[in-house]
Formats: structure tokens, C-alpha cells, sequence
């Protein structure tokens, strides 16, 4: 009796039908992360970001051009690559019943913008712990300003951060060429078909062909003048003092950058607290709300506690 085997024809008609639902769940995608971060391409294994070390601004030309040594503060940002995997039984594809993997084929596409999402939203939290390009964490009480425009002279030490316990909300300014965040790709998402399963490893060890998906980058900070965030209770009080923070925000040489906050960002927990703030038109004590709508509010789970 002939043995089972399995041929070219079937392993092109999986890896097209594997392929083609994988794009279609990459290509049906909620792209949360856009609305906090650019995408920025990478070439290498890692990027250096000395441009993040000055704040683009103009200043009136009085001599020599006054050339900012960016590169002194400069960091870098090494991509990571991820992956996800799906077995499918060889004894699936002897018996012609493998189109529920393509569903699950599907689902992984979807799952890239699940992992953008997860990584971008993620810098928030992360930003109370970890340093940016000035050697201060993102969020913090200490950012250095210098009184000279060149970065030199004795600092003055600013914050973009409120202390606390809770839920962190971040406010943001996205609506100018520099962002408070940045999505670092390296290599974008792909399925990866087999091109033989007849003799792989996972054949003949565990009678299962296996298709993979595949991506390389990094979330990575950018401008922390562009972002206050915080834990304590998202009340107006904190909010209107994080507002006022960002307006008021300057840079070296006492330059003042015009910032603007746009948008307030926030995990499920402070839901409530942010809808009231932002998208009543009365508040508690039932006179006007002078925050209405004052900014975009996005409530994303993927800031959660």
C-alpha cells in the first residue's frame, strides 16, 4: 500500500491559503499606536537617535552659525525580533482538514498590530522607569535645560511627571513634525511558508508542518518635552496643572517651544474619570465645564493597570 505523503501541489495550496489569510487579518487593524507614535525605518541592528538631543528650533543669526553637538547625547535603540508560530498535524492534511488553521492563520496577522500596540502603549508605564536620551527617565522631576542655547551653563532641572500609585494617563503633544514616541522597524511582518515538509524536523520528529510569522523593531522615546504623565488621580486639578506644565514648557537658551497638548491618553481604570473631564459639558457642581473637549481623548486597553 502506498504511504501517505506530502506532495508540492498540497503544500503550495496551504502555503497560499496561510499566506492570503495572514495578510488579511494584517490588513484589518486598529492602529491605536498611530495616534501617539511615528514609524521610523530601520537598517541595521540597532538606530542611534542623535537628532533626538535638540528640540528643532530657529534663533536669530548673529555670527558664526551656532552648531549643536547632538551627537554627544545621542543613544541607541537595539531592534528585537519577535515571532509566532502555528503547527498544523500532518494528519490534518492527509484527511484534507486544515482550513480551521487558516482562521487561526488569520488571527496572526491581526495579532502584528496586537504586538505595535503592545509595544508603543507599553513605553508609557515604562517610561517612569526608564531613561531617554538626556540620561533621565522619560517621565521625570529632573530633565537638565540649560540657560545657553549651545547646552552649556549650570542646568535647571524640569519635570514632566506627577507622582502617585494609580493607573498611569499620559497627555500629549502629536500634532508637530517631532513625537513623544517612535515605532523603530527593522524588518516588517511576514508569514513564512514551507517550501518542503516531506523530510523538516518537525515531520519526522512530531508529525506536524509548521508556518511562522516574523517581526524585528523597538517602541522607542522621543521628545519628553512632548508628553507629562502621570499616576496620581486624573482630577482636574492634575490634569490643568499638567496642561499648564506643557504650555509653559521651555528650552535651552530660555526658548520657548509652543507646545500644546492634544491628546489624553489612559488605560481602561480611568475611563470614567477621563469622560467626565473631558466629554461632559457640565461638571459635578453643575456649572461649566471648562475642559470640555479641550482635548482628543483616547482610552486604550492596552494602558492598563
Amino acid at each position: 500500500m502506498a504511504l501517505n505523503v506530502l506532495t508540492a501541489a498540497q503544500l503550495a495550496a496551504i502555503n497560499t491559503a496561510m499566506v492570503a489569510r495572514f495578510n488579511k487579518g494584517l490588513a484589518v487593524q486598529k492602529e491605536d499606536w498611530k495616534q501617539i507614535a511615528r514609524l521610523i525605518s530601520s537598517n541595521g541592528a540597532s538606530n542611534t537617535y542623535a537628532f533626538l538631543s535638540q528640540f528643532p528650533a530657529f534663533r536669530e543669526w548673529v555670527g558664526a552659525r551656532l552648531h549643536k553637538t547632538a551627537s554627544k547625547t545621542a543613544f541607541q535603540v537595539l531592534n528585537r525580533k519577535f515571532e509566532n508560530t502555528l503547527d498544523i498535524p500532518l494528519t490534518d492534511i492527509e484527511d484534507d482538514n486544515w482550513g480551521m488553521y487558516a482562521d487561526i492563520a488569520e488571527s496572526h496577522g491581526v495579532s502584528v498590530n496586537d504586538l505595535m500596540n503592545d509595544l508603543v502603549f507599553g513605553k508609557i508605564p515604562l517610561g517612569f522607569s526608564e531613561v531617554c536620551y538626556d540620561g533621565q527617565f522619560f517621565f521625570d522631576t529632573d530633565h537638565p535645560v540649560y540657560p545657553n542655547e549651545d547646552g552649556s551653563g549650570v542646568a535647571t532641572l524640569v519635570s514632566n511627571m506627577q507622582a502617585g500609585v494609580g493607573e498611569p494617563w499620559v497627555l500629549l503633544c502629536t500634532d508637530r513634525a517631532p513625537q513623544p514616541f517612535y515605532l523603530q522597524e527593522r524588518t516588517k511582518a511576514q508569514f513564512i511558508p514551507k517550501t518542503s515538509a516531506v523530510n523538516s524536523d518537525g515531520v519526522f520528529e512530531n508529525d506536524m508542518v509548521s508556518f511562522g510569522g516574523r517581526w524585528r523593531g523597538e517602541a522607542v522615546f522621543g521628545f519628553w518635552q512632548l508628553a507629562f504623565g502621570s499616576k496620581a488621580d486624573l482630577t482636574a486639578a492634575n490634569f490643568e496643572a499638567a496642561f499648564k506644565t506643557m504650555e509653559t514648557q521651555k528650552g535651552n537658551g530660555n526658548r520657548k517651544l509652543g507646545i500644546t497638548p492634544d491628546l489624553l491618553v489612559c488605560g481602561p481604570g480611568n475611563r470614567s474619570a477621563a469622560e467626565a473631564l473631558l466629554k461632559a459639558q457640565k461638571n459635578a457642581a453643575g456649572a461649566d465645564n471648562i475642559n470640555y473637549n479641550k482635548v482628543k481623548l483616547l482610552v486604550t486597553p492596552w494602558l492598563g493597570a
